[in-house]
Formats: structure tokens, C-alpha cells, sequence
């Protein structure tokens, strides 16, 4: 099992996942820091509003991180068969993130008046929301948005003559 494992990491799709992983992080930790400093430090917004503003701003980089690194696109990016879509699931995400971090904010603010406490409720809130669909939009990129032909690699050959 660690074997397919590794030979599965090693392929063109799970260098992919990697590639989608390390993103996700990059994008994952901007989208934190801008919600610690909009809602914490600066208290410049409410807990949705910081929610929102810090998906909103991770959007852009997620999409080239994941187009050009991840999927190795390069060219115009379709407006229609990669934005669109793309922007479509960022959105779904970014409403589910905010709808949590409101209901987060909520919460804290039943449990402790601690500002720092109910940042980390909305951090928390809007980390599992992404965290929900992480999956499913690897599975969509992959094989819809940024689907690219490539052959079998010895490790794809090696997988099938295991299960074989």
C-alpha cells in the first residue's frame, strides 16, 4: 500500500496533488494572516466582512498558483473553460467561509469577549470551510478545469499491473 502510495505521489497526477497541496497552504496562510490583521489588529471589519475580504484577496494567487504550477498552463487562461468555473467554486467556497466565520464570531462572542479568542473561532471557521471542499476541487480541477493529455508514466504502467 505505501508502495502505490509512493509510485501515486511520484506520477504526473500526484505531483499535481502536491503541486495543489503547497498552494493551498501558500494560500491558506495569506488568507489567515489577512484575517488576523482586518479583524484583530486593525479591527477593521466584522468577522464575515474580514472573512470574506481575506478569501476574496486569496482568490487571484490560488488560480495561478494552481493553473501555471500545479497544472503546468501556460497560455491565456479561457474565460469560459477555466475563469469562470474557477471563480464559480472560489465563490462557493468564499460564501460558505463567510457564512462560518459569522457564525463563528457568533459563538465566541457567546462563549468570551476576548477579541483574540473569537478570531481564532473565525480563523478556525474559515480554514474548515476551505478544508470541506479541498477534495472535491482537486477532483475538478484535475479532471475539468485544467485537464491536460498526458501519456501513462512507468509509475501509472506499475499501478496497473499491480491491481491486475
Amino acid at each position: 500500500m505505501i508502495v502505490k502510495l509512493i509510485n501515486y505521489l511520484r506520477s504526473p497526477e500526484g505531483a499535481k496533488l502536491i503541486k495543489y497541496a503547497a498552494s493551498s497552504v501558500i494560500t491558506t496562510i495569506m488568507t489567515m494572516v489577512i484575517i488576523v490583521v482586518t479583524f484583530d489588529w486593525l479591527q477593521l471589519f466584522s468577522a464575515s466582512f474580514s472573512s470574506f475580504f481575506a478569501s476574496a484577496c486569496s482568490i487571484p494567487p490560488s488560480y495561478y498558483l494552481n493553473r501555471k504550477w500545479a497544472w503546468g498552463k501556460s497560455g491565456k487562461s479561457h474565460l469560459l473553460k477555466e475563469i469562470a468555473p474557477f471563480w464559480a467554486m472560489a465563490l462557493i467556497g468564499l460564501a460558505l467561509a463567510t457564512i462560518s466565520a459569522d457564525y463563528a464570531a457568533k459563538l465566541a462572542h457567546h462563549i468570551t469577549n476576548s477579541r483574540d479568542i473569537a478570531t481564532i473561532f473565525v480563523v478556525g471557521a474559515n480554514f474548515m470551510s476551505y478544508g470541506i471542499l479541498w477534495s472535491i476541487r482537486f477532483i475538478i480541477l484535475n479532471k475539468l478545469l485544467f485537464k491536460t493529455d498526458q501519456p501513462k508514466s512507468s509509475s501509472d504502467e506499475y499501478l496497473q499491473t499491480q491491481t491486475v
